[in-house]
């Protein structure tokens, strides 16, 4: 199976899933939220309120969490809590004043005892504030007024009642909520936010099956087979302008996307879910990226190329010769010879020209065969993928590779260097550089022209609305789908295509001379001889250690075959074993050295018979 083949069949896959999930999300209707005992029903009334009295909030005791209120002080305090709508919350946190709402559920958490123990009404109150024009001018008023009422039961002690708001799905209105006991607000216990209903709580009408599948194939499955397709053709498109994706490895795609889903849930959550409601399509067309970025990962096989550039200094001596920063010595011995007055009468060598190999540079770089059959050589990173994508990157031509040579490791090719190059090779890759935003744009006079104030101008207040942009797609995205942030998320995306320009990246170096190859080869077959040699003299001193080890061995056999003659004569000659005189083996071989009891140079004829007759 082809890697593209492979990202087909994932993406195949995961539509499958959403395809058999959908029909049963959108049939089923989300059970109603479960009333507690505590609460009474909910009614909605119109009653028109002050927009001063709307506006007031309550009193929150010093040191206590927000969206505290005293119930009969000292008696108790009730606070109002709730769960947030994104996925990643499970506990449930206070409203603080001022904060929007998307959630329809909320908590009236108390600690009451006493007498403030009982039934209570719960007010809230929907608005929008608006300017309305009058006889006596201009007049604030908190119009689209929206009244409901819940009963609920404080208990004694610690105890918490549900209470379900009304859904505000299209926009964001302001609410004030308040206590009441008998008809009677209770003092201080009041509170202020804004309501925005988040779209996944929305129910889809859907009434039988085939209208279930149908929405299904309509959010899904089209969408999906479409976004796999268009994926995959726009990732081969991108890899033959790129050569290559931005690089990075799976891990690393792993972990960004994890962390990035999870701070999108948690701080866009109602964003998203708005912008999903009003695009379901969006569904399907989630499969475009994982298409895509699938694709991308079946980048061409990668070459790695190392360039070599010998970095070199005047010799400080030769072999047979000197260079003409050094003094002759007319006694010099070359290679071990007889003195001679001139050191290069034995070969034809100038003065110059000769220099030692200090060290060597080496670069390598990552290559891509691109279609024309020239290299490649992309950078790894965002940033110089999205610079590929609108500029060419940097590419070898193989004409200029006429000193390569081909090598095992961690290269696959070797390019030989000038070595007077300053550097091994130049490489800059395709890049993003920043510009003045529409003032870039701005035309160049002829020669000897100005250009006008007004031309000026106009390309200056360009200048000014664009790099507003994203302070433009906040309001529109808040006054349009109350979705500020994706608005200004648009509108940054504007003003970074205007502000940056991509730059097509180059790769130079000077190719060394053709003949450095085969010097470097005939160098290569001198070290072999050389080392060859050096062998053959590790083998002669192998042998001439075996020979002295032989004759060393032989020496000993016959120092012992004397030592056992001289033995024999001198025990025939005394008459006695040399044993019996206390005289060991090597008596023998010690008999030039060591005194002995008798003097064998004194001892007469006589005195020899006399002790043999005995």
């Amino acid at each position: 199976m082809t890697g593209r083949a492979a990202v087909a069949a994932v993406c195949l896959a995961v539509l499958l899933v959403a395809t058999m999930a959908t029909p049963a999300l959108a049939a089923v209707a989300p059970p109603e939220p479960a009333t507690s005992p505590q609460v009474n029903a909910s009614d909605v009334s119109s009653r028109p309120f002050d927009l001063n009295d709307l506006r007031r909030g309550g009193t929150q005791p010093s040191a206590a969490p927000p969206s505290v209120r005293y119930v009969g002080d000292p008696d108790g305090a009730v606070a109002i809590r709730y769960r947030p709508a994104d996925p990643l919350s499970n506990q449930p946190v206070y409203l603080e004043g001022g904060e929007t709402l998307n959630t329809d559920d909320i908590q009236l958490y108390s600690t009451v005892f006493g007498d403030s123990t009982g039934d209570y009404d719960l007010v809230i109150t929907y608005w929008n504030e608006e300017t309305r024009q009058t006889e006596n001018g201009s007049v604030a008023v908190a119009a689209d007024q929206e009244v409901q009422r819940a009963g609920v039961t404080i208990e004694d002690g610690y105890a918490t009642a549900p209470v379900a708001l009304n859904s505000h799905y299209d926009e964001s209105v302001q609410a004030t909520m308040w206590l009441e006991r008998d008809g009677d607000p209770v003092n201080g216990a009041r509170w202020r936010f804004e309501h925005a209903s988040a779209p996944a709580s929305q129910q889809v009408q859907i009434e039988t099956q085939a209208d279930a599948w149908w929405y299904s194939f309509r959010t899904a499955i089209l969408p999906g087979l479409a976004s796999i397709v268009v994926g995959l053709s726009a990732a081969r498109a991108t890899l033959k302008r790129t050569g290559r994706g931005p690089g990075y490895s799976l891990a690393t795609w792993g972990v960004v996307s994890v962390f990035g889903g999870a701070i999108v849930l948690a701080g866009l959550y109602y964003e998203l879910a708005v912008v999903i409601a009003n695009l379901d399509v969006l569904m399907g067309l989630s499969l475009l990226p994982i298409a895509y970025g699938g694709g991308l990962r079946m980048s061409p096989p990668t070459e790695r190329i190392a360039f070599v550039r010998k970095e070199l200094t005047d010799a400080v001596s030769l072999r047979r010769g000197e260079t003409d920063k050094e003094d002759v010595d007319p006694e010099a011995v070359p290679d071990g010879g007889e003195p001679t007055s001139s050191v290069t009468d034995s070969v034809g060598l100038g003065e110059d020209g000769y220099f030692d190999e200090l060290y060597e540079q080496l670069a390598i770089k990552t290559t891509v065969r691109a279609p024309d059959g020239r290299r490649m050589v992309p950078k790894t990173g965002i940033r110089p993928f999205f610079a590929r994508l609108f500029a060419s990157a940097a590419r070898l031509d193989l004409s200029q590779l006429r000193t390569r040579v081909r090598v095992e490791g961690s290269a696959s090719q070797k390019v030989y260097v000038d070595p007077d190059e300053d550097s091994a090779v130049e490489h800059r890759p395709a890049r993003l550089r920043r510009r003045m935003p529409a003032w870039h744009r701005l035309p160049e006079p002829d020669e000897g022209e100005e250009l006008s104030p007004i031309t000026r101008g106009l390309y200056g207040l360009l200048t000014v609305a664009t790099l507003a942009l994203p302070l433009i797609g906040w309001y529109a995205g808040d006054a349009v789908a109350n979705t500020p942030t994706v608005g200004a998320g648009v509108g940054l995306v504007l003003l970074a295509l205007e502000s940056y320009e991509a730059v097509d990246g180059t790769i130079d170096f000077e190719p060394a001379p053709r003949h450095d190859v085969t010097a470097d080869a005939s160098l290569t077959v001198l070290q072999g001889e050389h080392a060859d040699a050096k062998l053959l003299e590790d083998y002669e001193e192998i042998a001439w250690s075996e020979r002295i080890t032989t004759a060393l061995e032989a020496r000993e056999v016959d120092s012992r075959r004397d030592r056992t003659l001289i033995r024999s004569f001198l025990e025939g000659e005394v008459g006695l074993s040399l044993d019996a005189l206390g005289l060991d083996e090597n008596a023998a071989s010690e008999v030039d050295t060591e005194e002995t009891e008798f003097a064998f140079d004194d001892v007469d004829p006589e005195t020899r018979r006399a002790g043999g007759q005995r």
